[in-house]
């Protein structure tokens, strides 16, 4: 039997009091490896996952960061790529392309021989981004065929991935559920992109859940094993719960995780900065009790960073081995931005099909347009030169330069654009460019970009 290290067996009086009401005790809630429904297969497969079961301690887990780029917007989330001093989900100290990711499992593996599980987890979504994920897991899979493959997503883009996932070997998956009623949806999701659209509210919810519980339902009839995450946020899904999990049940997901909403004002996300608490640990235990009528329930999660290495609880930081230094924000007056863009309305453009940038200088009072930039276009036919003097040629083009906003970009030219000390984004695509501007004025002041504070604040 798998059993929670938290839950009823060691929640304050009053959840326990939750427990006690619901007939569930600390045991019921987890998974119950004894049930002959469970091949021997399945039942390896978890307890030799350290995220998946807490049997699974003595194996390490690698997290490699090469997924950038999100498709949905998250009320609790804030992607950090340059960060090396939060402790959460969507944060890391640099992106990697597939070549180094592998690079850096095969180095792990050397120092720590029990690394079982090679994971890809942000820090946008793994299926929004899916050349490179597929690219890396099947890298990863030629260095160690013994090796698990994980992805965890938000489910958006699951559905059609999944014989892809299959493909390259996935064996578990996890997918970010927080609700199947879209009212509620629209409280955490401020917009999904879909089928090249940017759509809002309760038609965005309706479309990300319904294509979620689709995707889960594919994956586990592919033969993954499928954990859910959600997020419990007070006033919001905390009374939801029970709902949700037997949701997830009839659509075959394995185990259920449910995760405190992490919302310091210090990390800057919108929960963060207009003051949604946090769930107390009572809450949390209540949460887990309600879920578990329906669902197996794990709450060993650490809530672990996108490039995380080691044991659950245990990270290594392999920059310091490897002299790599986060990239620390500049501190300035105002900064240059570059927008991709077609209409001169919208950011509209694919990065490498822009000929010209619009220039906007971002000061902390106001914003003031600057011209057009011209560039030698990267992409050509559908094509892109992806040759160092292209993207040198590139860069030159926009020295001065602090960010690009742009519709989309490819995994190389993010790279080199961030080595260079330019930040790309494709948070704003199809945004009109004033209200994205604006939007990232206000964003750099809460996160104190115009004052002597460093963009990476420490974890409380």
């Amino acid at each position: 039997m798998v059993q929670s290290n938290g839950g009823c067996a060691s929640a304050s009086p009053a959840a326990a009091s939750s427990c006690e009401q619901s007939g569930k005790s600390a045991a019921d809630l987890g998974l119950n490896l004894d049930d002959p429904s469970l091949s021997s297969d399945v039942v390896s497969k978890v307890t030799s996952h350290p995220c998946y079961s807490p049997e699974g301690h003595k194996y390490a887990r690698i997290h490699l960061p090469v997924a950038p780029a999100c498709n949905i917007q998250c009320n609790y989330c804030n992607r950090k790529f340059d960060c090396s001093n939060e402790s959460r989900p969507g944060v890391v100290s640099k992106l990697l392309s597939p070549a180094k990711g592998v690079q850096r499992f095969v180095k792990v593996k050397e120092r720590i021989p029990e690394t079982n599980v090679v994971g890809i987890a942000g820090p946008g979504d793994p299926l929004a981004n899916p050349a490179a994920t597929l690219a890396t897991l099947k890298a990863a899979a030629k260095q160690d065929s013994d090796v698990h493959l994980c992805v965890s997503t938000n489910g958006l883009a699951l559905l059609e991935l999944v014989p892809s996932l299959v493909k390259v070997g996935v064996s578990h998956l996890t997918i970010t559920i927080n609700c199947i009623d879209a009212a509620i949806g629209a409280k955490i999701y401020p917009w999904i992109y879909f089928n090249h659209k940017r759509l809002r509210g309760r038609e965005a919810s309706q479309v990300l859940i319904d294509r979620q519980l689709a995707g889960l339902k594919a994956a586990v009839a592919a033969g993954m094993l499928v954990k859910v995450n959600t997020v419990l946020i007070p006033g919001i899904n905390d009374h939801h719960i029970e709902a949700l999990a037997q949701e997830l049940k009839l659509h075959g997901a394995l185990l259920h995780n449910i995760m405190p909403l992490i919302s310091d004002p210090a990390h800057g996300t919108y929960f963060g900065l207009t003051g949604q608490r946090q769930p107390t640990e009572d809450e949390v235990a209540e949460a887990r009790a309600a879920a578990g009528s329906n669902m197996a329930q794990m709450s060993h999660c650490q809530q672990c960073r996108a490039d995380a290495v080691g044991h659950l609880g245990q990270d290594i930081d392999l920059d310091a081995d490897e002299s790599v230094k986060p990239v620390q924000q500049e501190v300035a007056e105002s900064y240059l931005v570059a927008v991709a863009t077609k209409s001169d309305v919208l950011i509209d453009q694919h990065f490498g099909h822009a000929q010209s940038f619009a220039l906007y200088q971002i000061y902390e009072d106001s914003i003031a347009p600057m011209g057009r930039r011209d560039v030698s276009q990267y992409c050509v036919d559908n094509e892109c030169d992806e040759t160092e003097s292209r993207m040198a040629s590139m860069l030159q083009a926009l020295e001065g330069v602090s960010s690009v906003l742009c519709a989309r970009i490819g995994m190389t030219p993010w790279q080199a654009l961030e080595q260079a000390g330019v930040m790309p984004s494709t948070d704003y695509a199809l945004f009109d460019i004033q209200q994205a501007l604006s939007a990232l004025q206000q964003q750099w002041l809460e996160q104190g970009k115009f004052s002597q504070q460093s963009r990476c604040k420490e974890a409380v």
